[in-house]
Formats: structure tokens, C-alpha cells, sequence
């Protein structure tokens, strides 16, 4: 399609040029209607491929366009004058019906984005509420069971696996429902830093476990900032723990803080394989990961909890290897 539309571009452009280099001179008349062909070109340039394609298709026609001013140049007068005024004027259309047309695609996008999520969220909340009451009744019958059970029973370590995995299961449901509800913020002024602290302390085991050490690097004073101080411990606890199981054993996960532009920003940088620019913004799509026991929806509700604090959650290449993912909060 793509192929098909900028060969009607191009045929249009060589097209009007053609007719102006070889009848402009027998019908000069006609030389403001010859001009005038060219915005359809620029147009539909515009309407295809947005900023760039019209902008692209404005250089063509004055690649074309300026052996024809050449040729009848005449000092500078009137002629030579519109001539390049009609240049001018095509670059000015392109611009203005570029910027709409991406503008528009980028409303757009935003709109099915918003459709497609949420009717995702309707349907895990009617999946994970038809999941929660077997899941109660299998835990809650295993332990009663497992009560009356004495530990050197060899069914006792099997009854342990079947409550773990609907520990892990709730867990899983818990954060669809996290997914699908609106975010209601009990926002209050606090302290970032400590917020920071007290997540890292969570996750500290986690750490030993794996081999991995979380290094800080906090700038000397943050700004008191309005926060959901559950909620956030929420986000930087998942991305920690993301960061540290991403990590090789002896490797070390850096927590970096900075004040720029108004904005406090919280960097996690792990020292994995590292994300390609193609999955950037897949990573943070429901149910995508490339973990075999994760749902795909830790970080879009960490993008969704940053959201909701009119911040930005984004993933940055690493400055050595990994990646870095920054929490972008408003002062």
C-alpha cells in the first residue's frame, strides 16, 4: 500500500513538473494553474505519511522544480519572485497538514490504546473474580487438611506445593484486579528518600538470595513531593525486584536519584541482557514476559501507579549493559 502511494506521489511530481517544463514557455498563461497542481501532491503527501512524507514530497517537487527557475530566471523580477513565494508556500502547507495528520495518528493511537486496554481489564476482572472464591475454598480445605496431617506424612511436602501455588495464584489474580480497577491515590506530602529506603529493605533478601548486591546513589536532598506512599512502594518494589532477578550473581543493582526539570527521577539500572529498542514499550503491554512463572502485569500497574501520579515510568539502555528504568515524578 505504502509502495503503491508513493508511486502515485511521484507520478504526480514528474507529472506537473513535465508540463512545465515543456509547455510553460508556448502557454506562460497557464503558468499559475501549473503551480497550483503541485499542492496536490503535497496534499495527499501529507494525508498518507504525515510531517515527513509531505515535507519529503515538498523537497522532490523543488528538486524538480528549481532547474525550471533557472532557466527562465529573469533578475529577480515579479515572475522569479512568485515563483519561489509558490516554493515557500508548498514547505508551509506540507508543515501545517503534516503536524495535524501526526497529531491526529497520535490521538488516535492514544484512543484504541485506552479501548484496548481497558477491555482487557473488564475481562480479567470477570476472570479473576470467577478464579478468587475456588481458589479460597482449595487453600482454605489443604490447610485444614494438612493440619491433620503429621510433617514426616509423605503427602505433607505434597499438600505444601498445592498451597504455594495458590499463594502464587492469588497473587496472580490480586494483580488483575490491580490491573482492571481504577487507581484511587490517597496522596499525601512525604519523603521520597525514606519510601526508597524502607522498599530496599523489603527487597534486601532478595538480594542475598540471588548473590546480587543494591547499591544507592541518592542525591543529598529531594524535594518533598505528593505521593501514594503505598502505591509507590508498590511500583519500586516490582522494579527492584525485576532489576535483582534480571541480574547475574556477583553483578549489582544501582537505585540512583536525581532533580531535573522540575522532575524527581527515581533510576533502577539492572545489569542483564538488557532490553531492544523494538520491545521498549512491549515490555510494558499486558501479560508480556519473558519470565516463566510472571503474569506480564507487573509493569504495566507500575506504569499505571506512575501514571495516575501524572508522572512517566520509561526504560533506558544501561550505560555499560542492562537497562534502566526511570520513574519521572512531578515537584
Amino acid at each position: 500500500m505504502n509502495r503503491y502511494r508513493i508511486s502515485i506521489i511521484a507520478i504526480l511530481v514528474v507529472g506537473i513538473s513535465s508540463v512545465h517544463y515543456l509547455l510553460e514557455l508556448k502557454y506562460h498563461h497557464y503558468h499559475i494553474l501549473y503551480r497550483e497542481l503541485y499542492y496536490l501532491p503535497v496534499i495527499l503527501g501529507g494525508l498518507w505519511f504525515g510531517l515527513r512524507g509531505a515535507l519529503a514530497t515538498a523537497v522532490g517537487i523543488t528538486i524538480c522544480f528549481l532547474p525550471f527557475i533557472f532557466l527562465t530566471w529573469e533578475g529577480f523580477s515579479p515572475d522569479d519572485f512568485s515563483r519561489l513565494m509558490e516554493l515557500l508556500l508548498l514547505y508551509i502547507v506540507g508543515l501545517i497538514l503534516g503536524l495535524f495528520r501526526d497529531r491526529e495518528r497520535i490521538a488516535l493511537k492514544k484512543i484504541l490504546k485506552t479501548e484496548r486496554l481497558a477491555a482487557i481489564g473488564r475481562s480479567l476482572a470477570g476472570v479473576a473474580h470467577d478464579l478468587k472464591t475456588p481458589l479460597i475454598a482449595i487453600g482454605g480445605y489443604t490447610r485444614l487438611v494438612q493440619k491433620k496431617m503429621k510433617k514426616g506424612d509423605p503427602d505433607y511436602g505434597k499438600l505444601d506445593i498445592v498451597i504455594n501455588e495458590t499463594r502464587r495464584l492469588e497473587s496472580m489474580i490480586r494483580e488483575m484486579l490491580d490491573f482492571s480497577r481504577p487507581l484511587v491515590l490517597n496522596c499525601c506530602k512525604g519523603d521520597l528518600r525514606k519510601t526508597l529506603e524502607e522498599c530496599l529493605d523489603i527487597v534486601e533478601h532478595q538480594g542475598e538470595k540471588r548473590k546480587v548486591n543494591v547499591e544507592t546513589r541518592f542525591t543529598s536532598h529531594l524535594p518533598v513531593l505528593s505521593f501514594d506512599d503505598s502505591r509507590m512502594k508498590q511500583c519500586i518494589i516490582n522494579l527492584l525486584i525485576n532489576a535483582i532477578q534480571a541480574s547475574p550473581e556477583g553483578e549489582a543493582v544501582i537505585v540512583r536519584t536525581s532533580v531535573k526539570n522540575g522532575l524527581v527521577n527515581v533510576d533502577i539500572t539492572d545489569r542483564g541482557k538488557g532490553i531492544p529498542p523494538e520491545k521498549e514499550e512491549e515490555v510494558f503491554l499486558p501479560f508480556f514476559t519473558t519470565k516463566s512463572d510472571g503474569t506480564g502485569l507487573g509493569l504495566p500497574i507500575a506504569k499505571k501507579i506512575v501514571e495516575a501520579h501524572e508522572g512517566k515510568l520509561e526504560v533506558r539502555e544501561g550505560a555499560v549493559k542492562g537497562a534502566t528504568f526511570r520513574v519521572s515524578l512531578p515537584v
